[in-house]
């Protein structure tokens, strides 16, 4: 039944873009008995050999002549290669054409070829965006594709000028299944989007919760079915690629369960849209085979949308089980301690994922296994709806929107934060808290706000002269400090509302809209913030953050400082 259900979607999806290989080599192959796809990978029209190529759950190489053959049964929609280190996928627009769908039943033979092209990769770097949210909503394609496009393009170009290749990573929740039918932007309009902006590199993918189809029938087939027009669009739900010295995967750990509706949620949509976040069995026993052909000592980068991890006294859900005392698992606790144990005998391992529209990074203690997570902030912030009101795009934890900047060079990684809108040197906010309580107190929205949502904070109870810092991209290893009159003053890690997010997101949002009886917003947002506590209220502040890799960020607080949201 599945592969019926694959070979109709094909059918319908036929005027659909054409991501796919449609290649045809003049190389010749010569199938034996059972093979049901077969093919060549070539350079410049000569073959290449030892390319993993997969179907998803069978693995095989190209043999010397170029050529591969796979017994499969095609229960994945298609079959696709993982690019080798010193080459590049060819491609003739933004996706890389790394797969070819299938077009015939399951016992049927077909032929597919792919293209590489050289590229000495061994020194690239990684541009990594995820949550970007187009919807056809508040202006969300026509700033994606030009400013922030333009913000990646100028740093593609440095790059490139330097004669180092970039790649970009887009983790999910590219479009917005609410939104597919209503405003006309299912997930292939995404793609058409990046090409139409010119977007400056190859792209690979994995997808998100908002990356199924929303109209998807209920049932044990919901999660494959909801994915088809993604893959006809971006690829494989699960694949790897080599470039340079690192092996890339890409996992799909969202199960789409699509239970149905009492009423209709969004225009066309009867479906309530929910989902678990799990690692299938066949994605794990596919990456069992696919790490068979890396050495240990290869740097492994993980791409998926839901994160695993969360600090236990930042994020703490009922239903999440304990890796340690500090830190905890979010999705699934068997299949995702069976991806660690996969994982474990690679020196280097980081993930990174999206999903949250949160920047997080956690490392795993080295007596666990060499692991990072890069938790990635969203592009589209809080679903673009600060950037809406005329204020700068901030994600629901206060900070700016960014894209991540992973610099490789042979087996060493770095990585960088990247924002959209502000200074690339910036890498925090801070704030005079005796002029956050002032206009707390003073301005007449504000107060419309805290006296409808009384929940959340107004700041009264908070003695003078404390200096808040919201860093951007916080790292355990990082070292923050506050000066005041060359006195370092005591740094405490805390738990708080995030007043530039109640001020952009929550009053705006409330207010300006008339919506005073939203009863998620009766719940107060709290997210990891800094203090120290000055002895004056109008001494200067000096601010410094050294990251991980010793980059010093310097910035001086003049004081008394107002809180105005429009100058940060």
């Amino acid at each position: 039944m599945k592969n019926l259900t694959i070979l109709t979607a094909l059918l319908t999806c036929a005027s659909a873009m054409n991501a796919q290989s449609t290649f045809r080599s003049s190389l010749p192959v010569k199938p034996g008995k059972g093979v049901t796809v077969a093919g060549t990978v070539e350079c410049e029209g000569k073959p290449v050999p030892g390319v993993v190529v997969s179907d998803g759950y069978e693995l095989t190489k190209t043999d010397k002549k170029g050529a591969y053959y796979l017994k499969s049964k095609k229960q994945n929609p298609q079959v696709f290669i993982t690019s080798p280190a010193g080459y590049d996928v060819y491609r003739d627009d933004v996706v890389p054409q790394f797969w070819a769908d299938f077009t015939l039943p399951a016992d049927k033979y077909e032929r597919h070829d792919f293209r590489l092209t050289r590229n000495d990769n061994s020194r690239h770097a990684t541009i990594i965006i995820t949550d970007v949210h187009l919807a056809n909503q508040r202006n969300d394609v026509s700033i994606f594709s030009g400013p922030y496009t333009d913000v990646i393009r100028r740093n593609v170009e440095s790059l490139n000028a330097q004669g180092i290749p970039v790649y970009t990573l887009n983790l999910g929740d590219a479009s917005w299944d609410g939104y597919w039918y209503g405003h006309n932007y299912p997930i292939a309009k995404f793609r058409e989007s990046l090409n139409n902006a010119d977007y400056p590199t190859a792209v690979y993918s994995c997808m998100g919760n908002h990356d199924n189809d929303p109209k998807a029938q209920p049932g044990p087939d919901a999660d494959f079915n909801a994915s088809l027009p993604y893959q006809k669009a971006l690829g494989p739900r699960y694949y790897s690629q080599n470039i340079g010295n690192v092996h890339y995967v890409f996992l799909d750990n969202i199960h789409y369960i699509n239970d149905p509706a009492p009423a209709p949620t969004y225009t066309g949509i009867n479906n309530k849209r929910n989902y678990k976040e799990d690692f299938t069995p066949e994605q794990l026993a596919w990456l069992r085979k696919d790490l068979a052909n890396v050495s240990y000592d290869t740097p492994i980068i993980v791409a998926m949308h839901g994160p695993m991890f969360r600090w236990k006294k930042f994020d703490h859900k009922k239903n999440w089980s304990a890796l340690n005392d500090e830190i905890m698992i979010r999705t699934d606790n068997e299949s995702t301690r069976e991806l660690l144990d996969i994982l474990r005998p690679y020196k280097n391992v980081h993930s990174v994922s999206g999903h949250s529209h949160k920047q997080n990074l956690i490392r795993l203690p080295e007596e666990i296994q060499n692991f990072t997570e890069h938790n990635i902030s969203g592009t589209c912030g809080a679903w673009w709806r600060t950037r809406a009101t005329g204020l700068k795009n901030l994600c629901p934890d206060g900070t700016p929107v960014a894209y991540e900047l992973f610099n490789i060079d042979g087996s060493n990684i770095s990585w960088e934060h990247k924002t959209f809108e502000y200074d690339p040197a910036r890498a925090f906010y801070a704030w005079d808290m005796n002029g956050v309580k002032d206009y707390f107190k003073n301005n007449e929205e504000m107060r419309a706000f805290l006296t409808m949502y009384p929940e959340w904070t107004d700041y009264s109870d908070l003695p003078d002269n404390y200096i808040y810092v919201n860093l951007w991209a916080w790292d355990q290893d990082g070292k923050l400090k506050i000066t005041e009159n060359g006195k370092e003053l005591p740094v405490e890690m805390v738990k708080e509302e995030n007043p530039l997010y109640t001020l952009s997101y929550m009053v705006r949002t409330t207010v300006w809209n008339n919506e005073w009886n939203n009863k998620g917003y009766h719940n107060p947002r709290k997210f990891m913030l800094f203090r120290a506590k000055a002895s004056t209220p109008d001494a200067p502040v000096e601010i410094s953050w050294t990251d991980y890799f010793g980059k010093e960020t310097k910035s001086t607080l003049e004081r008394p400082a107002a809180f105005n949201p429009e100058i940060l």
